[in-house]
């Protein structure tokens, strides 16, 4: 008899152990790209001392260990606009939900002051179980945190945002929308206390912060993000899953869905990372139907220029003028074999603001790597600023796919070699060496970019001369249109080699001029595609320069 009995206890151990083993096993980590807006760590005297860079990290987590917190997607706000836009976005939201609940990961409602509704619902039981004092006094979404001190709000929400000037307050909510499916697996509480409790008791640390308004419940919510970052988590915002309250006759009197940018914008600069719901779905990310701004896709990957710094600027003024501005941004992640070898990396890891070593970057290491090329699908004008980088062959493709569209291009210096990188690039392999693998294991390339994309003849670059290269429209396109405001300048830049071009199609709209040598073209039209050699950190301070950029944008949107 005691054979048997031990041989029963034997025997639930193994099952037990394999279930356990199973679980293990079964738990893919999801792959997030995070962005973010850091403090620059360049030290050089010529770099501003609040100089912020936009930065994307690549992490894994457990869904075990991940939650998404749905903010009050109500059945009807109180401004009709608020309504449509929920009721439009909600059915998106919920195939993310449906995603990441079969891979595991917890869902969590929130529909403020709608409980009575869900008191019979397993999940609000669930949720009402779990306390914790030390949790409870850091539920706090009001209070703005130290990162936030001396920021300024983005927008003017005074009027309570709504875009329908009869439209009054009132309690216009009794639940959640129907539209987002509630499962008996899911958690229902609107008290971060609770919620808070219930993540520290289950082990979940990343949360994604999900719903309406980013400017007010999403970010000042005691489940929110202010309140999440309190309590230690690594909380993010899905910047395509969410709304704001925003009445654009208010300052800074832009579109509703600029305001929208400006906000998500403060947020990756003083509170948390975000990211898009593209890591679940796979697909582009969401778009609301009313939003009909041009799209701006900024594809950048180089560290010589910092071009992560003064991009972010550039676009944070053209959404001030009502364009949409995505970024999609190589990851310098050192070689983990040799990180001293690569003096390139490791000078664009620090432009990232990124401390060799750093714990933030969990993925593959490899430089040759953009994140979110999805921008490209709704884009209407893509900026290159890319040196040097292989992409993995459905990238290029993407990029490919974009070019032979039509769309206009801007290239700004460093694209003219943006995809030669000098040697063959196994997918594996985190530096540039040469391939032992056949070809069909190698990243793709495209030096041909400069030649059929750009016109261009990047042939290296003079000396690096002190008295830096003089500018000059060349005679007779002085009153072309992306060259109103440009007067003759004298840039920093070292002076690209690019005659002659190689279509007969450009425009040559600025000459560059160094000692003893032909003036050499630094900004020319070709058909659709605006390039110029121009780029230097310190151009951007030159009125002319920001006219020249400013124009052409206009001029390849044909905004008037």
């Amino acid at each position: 008899m005691r054979y048997f009995v031990k041989l029963l206890i034997i025997s639930i151990l193994f099952v037990n152990f394999e279930n356990a083993n199973a679980k293990k096993i079964v738990e893919t980590p999801l792959r997030i790209s995070t962005q973010q807006r850091v403090p620059s760590y360049l030290k050089e005297a010529d770099v501003e001392n609040d100089a912020r860079i936009l930065t994307s990290t690549i992490q894994n987590w457990l869904p075990s260990q991940t939650a998404i917190i749905i903010c009050d997607m109500w059945d009807k706000h109180w401004c009709p606009d608020a309504t449509a836009r929920v009721a439009e976005m909600a059915p998106r939201l919920n195939e993310v939900l449906s995603i990441a609940r079969a891979k595991g990961v917890k869902i969590v409602h929130a529909p403020s002051d709608c409980l009575d509704y869900y008191k019979d619902f397993k999940g609000r039981k669930e949720a009402q179980k779990y306390s914790d004092k030390k949790i409870a006094a850091l539920a706090d979404g009001q209070t703005k945190l130290p990162s936030e001190e001396g920021a300024v709000w983005p927008v003017d929400q005074s009027d309570e945002g709504c875009e329908n000037g009869g439209a009054k307050p009132y309690h216009a909510w009794k639940k959640e929308i129907d539209a987002l499916e509630i499962t008996d697996n899911d958690l229902i509480s609107d008290n971060g206390a609770e919620i808070g409790a219930y993540f520290k008791k289950k082990g979940i640390k990343n949360v994604i912060l999900t719903g309406v308004h980013t400017n007010m419940c999403v970010i000042g919510r005691s489940f929110g993000l202010r309140a999440m970052k309190r309590m230690g988590m690594n909380v993010v915002l899905m910047r395509d899953m969410t709304d704001l309250m925003y009445n654009h006759e208010m300052a800074p009197r832009v579109n509703h869905f600029s305001g929208l940018d400006l906000m998500v914008e403060y947020i990756e600069t003083y509170v948390c990372p975000t990211i898009v719901s593209t890591d679940f779905t796979g697909r582009k990310q969401f778009v609301f139907s009313g939003d009909k701004r041009p799209r701006v896709a900024f594809i950048t990957a180089e560290s010589e220029y910092r071009a992560n710094q003064r991009l972010p600027e550039f676009a944070h003024e053209l959404t001030l003028k009502d364009i949409h501005c995505d970024f999609a941004l190589g990851i310098p992640i050192m070689n983990d074999a040799k990180p001293e070898a690569d003096a390139d990396v490791k000078a664009e890891y620090a432009a990232y603001g990124m401390p060799i070593g750093g714990t933030a970057l969990t993925a593959a290491p490899t430089r040759h790597n953009i994140e979110n090329l999805q921008i490209l699908d709704d884009a209407s004008l893509a900026v290159f600023f890319i040196r040097r980088r292989a992409l993995e062959p459905e990238k290029m493709a993407r990029i490919k796919e974009y070019v032979a569209s039509g769309r206009p291009v801007i290239g700004i210096r460093t694209a003219s070699h943006s995809f030669d990188a000098k040697g063959n690039v196994p997918r594996s392999g985190g530096g540039i060496e040469a391939a032992e693998s056949n070809a069909s294991d190698l990243m793709a390339q495209w030096p041909e970019f400069d030649r059929d994309v750009l016109g261009g003849n990047y042939q290296g670059h003079y000396g690096h001369l002190k008295t830096g290269t003089d500018v000059k429209p060349t005679p007779g396109m002085e009153n072309h249109p992306i060259l109103k405001g440009v007067k003759p300048y004298n840039s920093p830049n070292w002076l690209y080699q690019n005659r002659p071009l190689r279509t007969t199609k450009a425009q040559v709209l600025l000459l560059g001029s160094n000692p003893g040598v032909e003036d050499e073209p630094v900004a020319w039209l070709n058909g659709k595609v605006f390039y110029t050699s121009l780029g230097h950190w310190n151009d951007w301070k030159s009125e002319s320069f920001r006219n020249l950029m400013f124009n052409a944008v206009d001029y390849l949107l044909d905004k008037k």
